[in-house]
């Protein structure tokens, strides 16, 4: 029977599937409809495997028929593998156990671009521009960053073997590095913008994010902070408890972060800040863009119907799903979209997605996106809309490379290349400007990789601007770490620019808010007197 079973193990599926709904016949529509679904199904399998050109494996097709089935439901709801619900459960729990090393997809090849202090890389002696040719024996030509941290990543105290190929050296490296616990913060960048302006980036929501937030905007207070600008672009979300705490942070007492309805607007519920919260009076801006969803959604929107700051960058991605993870045996999961979310002024953000999930995974240019929904007010009555994203108060497009400037880039990857060697032949100083002769040194660079461009190309305004930014960009990334890199891009940031400039009109929303508290305070008090 066992080895029937091996052999036949989608019918044995169908059979027994049907024989326990076969008693269930005629007791309800419901029923019958449910028998019948199991039945085509069983039909459907039984042709997949007998006339499919390659037989599948039945992991192969459980996991598409759940995927499958699941997708045609919304676009987030989403069935884990082993690796998947692994990898979910770390970005969450905010560590893993690996190397140490920060790595990146470049054209020819995947390489180190830092190292993280005190990881088995740094111990072993790893360096930023190490190409990564081998892992375990196995050549990573092809790979992308993804397959590689998945091979790098693995059980604490386990070992991995990797194959360096250095510039400078003629014979490959070879490294066994004992794999350890690795921090992965939420809290990506935290410093002084200016004397009085502190930036926190927060790139994903986890179980920590929260307790770094706290600890980020402490030390910052401490380094004189009197405004905050935070970066949630690119933001993809994760843990709405931690969106939730982040603004018990930064509201003010008794305020609605968000609610959330079920099916038929069952399991309601709704987040507020405590009523013995004290608001921490700081100007505040929210930085977003397409790539910003979910979590980090839920900041903004709390923040901006509540009045608390202003909201700069471009419309975000307009994710207003609630997803519950459920453990599906010891090592699997499903992400089951059970209900919807609302900010504070009762608007849903919720982008359509019933027009495939192609149209909706690949969404229209971030400059063309309009609000979808309809209007609603905040606090002090400011317009808001629902539908499609939350829409910045003030919209300010993101940069784009020039075509020939992307191309040195992503296609040959000559930035990084150059900026590798130039700290070894020639030292690298914090926060350093190209000058004419370092610019000459990279032409000369560019021209012994083969890189094919004219001297107009070379030459034309936009495309020397974009050259000094990504040179001294990847000059601090190799020499300083990647912080280092962001803050000398931060200076030429429109988003981030407008942002400071908007600070002083943060600072007259927020006092109107709190007159308008105050004053509603003190009405309620003669109210309650009168009675």
């Amino acid at each position: 029977m066992a080895r029937w079973i091996g052999r036949n193990w989608m019918w044995a599926l169908a059979l027994g599937t049907v024989v326990v709904y076969a008693p269930l016949a005629g007791r309800s529509s419901e029923e019958k409809a449910r028998r019948r679904t199991t039945e085509t199904l069983s039909e459907v399998l039984g042709l997949v495997q007998k006339r499919t050109v390659e037989p599948p494996t039945p992991k192969q097709v459980s996991h598409a028929a759940i995927q499958g089935m699941l997708h045609t439901l919304d676009p987030h709801s989403n069935y884990m593998d082993e690796t998947e619900f692994r990898t979910m459960r770390e970005d969450q729990r905010g560590t893993f156990y690996g190397i140490g090393s920060i790595i990146q997809q470049q054209p020819d090849g995947i390489v180190v671009v830092s190292i993280v202090r005190g990881g088995p890389s740094e111990k072993a002696g790893l360096r930023p521009g190490d190409y990564i040719r081998e892992i375990d024996g196995k050549p990573t030509e092809g790979w992308t960053s993804t397959q590689a941290v998945h091979k790098l990543r693995g059980d604490k105290g386990t070992a991995v073997e990797v194959t360096i190929e250095r510039p400078g050296f003629a014979e490959p490296l070879r490294f066994s590095l004992t794999r350890a616990e690795i921090p992965s913060n939420s809290v990506y960048y935290a410093f002084m913008l200016t004397p009085t302006t502190g930036f926190i980036h927060v790139r994903d929501f986890g179980e920590g994010t929260a307790e770094e937030f706290e600890r980020a905007l402490e030390n910052l207070k401490k380094q004189g902070m009197k405004e905050l600008i935070l970066d949630l672009r690119y933001n993809p979300g994760g843990i709405m408890d931690a969106a939730i705490g982040i603004c018990r942070r930064l509201l003010g007492p008794g305020e609605v972060i968000v609610s959330q309805r079920g099916r038929d607007g069952r399991d309601a519920s709704e987040a507020r800040t405590p009523r013995s919260t004290t608001l921490d009076p700081f100007p505040l801006v929210v930085l977003l863009n397409r790539g910003s969803a979910s979590a980090s959604e839920i900041v903004a929107g709390a923040v901006q119907d509540n009045d608390r700051g202003l909201v700069v960058g471009t419309t975000s991605w307009g994710k207003g799903l609630v997803q519950s993870v459920m453990s599906i045996g010891r090592s699997r999961g499903l992400a089951l979209t059970t209900a919807r979310y609302y900010t504070p002024s009762g608007r849903s953000i919720q982008r359509d997605y019933q027009h495939g999930l192609d149209d909706y995974l690949l969404p229209e240019d971030e400059e063309k996106a309009e609000p979808q929904g309809p209007a609603f007010k905040t606090f002090l009555g400011r317009t808001v809309y629902g539908g499609g994203g939350i829409t910045p108060d003030h919209r300010v497009d993101q940069a784009r490379l020039t075509p020939f400037v992307a191309n040195l880039r992503g296609r040959y990857g000559v930035f990084f290349k150059f900026a590798v060697l130039e700290k070894e032949r020639h030292g690298v100083k914090a926060q350093q400007a190209p000058d004419e002769v370092l610019m000459a040194r990279f032409k000369t660079f560019v021209q012994e990789q083969k890189v094919p461009f004219t001297e107009a190309e070379w030459n034309e305004v936009r495309n020397q601007e974009d050259m000094r930014d990504q040179v001294a960009y990847e000059l601090q990334n190799i020499a300083f770490g990647v912080e280092a890199g962001f803050r000398y891009l931060a200076t030429k940031d429109a988003q981030i620019q407008k942002a400071l400039a908007v600070l002083p009109e943060a600072t007259e929303l927020l006092a109107r808010k709190q007159a308008a508290r105050s004053e509603n305070s003190a009405v309620g008090l003669r109210e309650a007197s009168l009675r």
